[in-house]
């Protein structure tokens, strides 16, 4: 079993079990309420709100980043996270609670049910700091490779990371490995050395056969950081291994969803693009859109188009990267950067086959010459088609720097390596919490 799939099969049960919990809690304290006021229940109504109460926490706890455990811990002793979510769910759910029809005692028994469900979530989270110590949800290190080079990039790569611990180290030296690695709780034995020749490869196998899983450091950073750090792998490590498969039915269905996203996405913002047009005229002098050469597939050129957020003299000393609270940037292009509000024109890109809805972000050239000399495999993101959001945009703000690039450069290659139709749909589906919170932006 895979760290990947280890870890996030533990966070699918926890969100389960608590959808679940909230539910059972909703439907139990719904019924008593209406038992002691004397109301006949209403079975259809009860299970529609206790769904909706349900859906509505959840995505609370989400947009709050609640799902993400080492937020979770980090919030628990104070709650502030955890009760501005359930707050803003509650008055949300009581007013929609007060404009459905019905008796009042029916509204009665819903306000209980959610207060119900509020509770238990409440309970649920508080406890999740001691569910949080236990094996199950982390993955727990044992190290091999104490002192190399390789060890030690891959300890900075885990202490980024709230869903991993080491949990104890060795040298190349693995004598009673297995027994050690039991001692200290350890679910996963990474080899992290800069040269395999005097491992002990009986001792690994003994790991194996005793249930430990024994993965090498470049895989183990891919599948438990969701990334691949490009001073671990080798050459050798890309070209044999899974991935970067691109089939053409892969590809055909990722220009389906690129096309029907975009056609969706066209019609509701078109209010908003009018509004906005309008808005960067009165803002500043020069013209509503910017065109701007960038990298495409295969390191073909094309225009992008973007919503001007910057003076139109914003260039004269030269290209450099948008730092934060940049003061070239306008005042209303402060805002449409927060909210990626100026990335709408290029739905225009997409529909003409030049950029993906989903995809790594396309570079300009200048940066591009530049950042392939110095960065290991850039040139793997032009694999495939640029996107308007990409995996790296939601893990990681925009980059202003050769070593920000760089960051964003590993969540491309492992978003490129591990293509698919439903990892696009999830990337669409979490930047809609990146732009309702402006997060990430300069």
């Amino acid at each position: 079993m895979s760290v990947r799939t280890y870890v996030e099969s533990r966070k699918l049960g926890f969100f389960v079990a608590e959808q679940i919990l909230l539910f059972g809690a909703f439907v139990v304290t719904a019924l008593t309420v209406a038992r002691g006021l004397g109301a006949q229940a209403d079975w259809l109504r009860l299970l529609v709100e206790a769904a909706c109460a349900t859906a509505a926490l959840q995505g609370g706890l989400y947009l709050a980043d609640l799902y993400d455990f080492k937020v979770a811990y980090t919030d628990a002793p104070k709650a502030a996270r955890l009760l501005k979510a359930i707050g803003a769910t509650t008055i949300v759910c009581g007013v929609g609670t007060l404009m459905i029809p019905g008796p009042s005692a029916a509204r009665a028994v819903a306000v209980a049910g959610l207060g119900g469900a509020c509770t238990v979530a409440l309970a649920l989270r508080a406890a999740l700091p001691e569910v949080g110590r236990m094996a199950a949800l982390r993955a727990r290190v044992f190290l091999i490779g104490q002192g190399s080079q390789a060890s030690m990039q891959l300890q900075q790569e885990i202490a980024r990371d709230g869903h991993t611990e080491i949990v104890g180290w060795a040298t190349i030296e693995t004598a009673g490995l297995a027994a050690r690695s039991r001692a200290r709780g350890a679910n996963v034995i990474v080899v992290a050395v800069d040269d395999r020749r005097g491992l002990n490869v009986r001792e690994l196998l003994a790991c194996r056969l005793a249930g430990l899983e024994v993965i090498d450091g470049p895989t183990f950073a891919e599948r438990a950081l969701k990334k691949i750090p490009v001073d671990l792998v080798k050459p050798g490590d890309l070209v044999f291994s899974d991935g970067f498969e691109r089939p053409g039915w892969l590809l055909a269905g990722r220009r389906l969803v690129s096309l029907l996203a975009s056609l969706v996405l066209f019609t509701l913002a078109a209010p908003i693009l009018a509004i906005v047009a309008a808005l960067i005229k009165l803002d500043s002098k020069g013209p509503v859109f910017y065109t701007q050469e960038r990298v495409g597939m295969g390191g073909r050129s094309f225009k992008m188009l973007k919503f001007r957020t910057m003076k139109t003299d914003a260039e004269a000393a030269g290209v450099k990267w948008a730092q934060k609270n940049d003061p070239r940037v306008t005042r209303i292009g402060k805002w449409l950067r927060r909210f990626r509000i100026d990335e709408l024109p290029q739905i225009l890109n997409v529909l003409k086959g030049e950029m993906g809805i989903v995809g790594p972000r396309p570079e300009r050239p200048e940066f591009v010459a530049k950042l392939r000399r110095q960065i290991p495999y850039y040139d793997l993101r032009t694999l495939v088609p640029p996107g308007i959001t990409g995996w790296a945009q939601i893990r990681y703000p925009y980059a202003a720097s050769l070593e920000e690039a760089r960051e964003k450069l590993q969540y491309d290659l492992w978003y490129v390596k591990h293509l698919s139709v439903r990892l696009d749909l999830s990337i669409l589906f979490h930047t809609a919490k990146v732009v309702l919170f402006g997060r990430g932006a300069r």
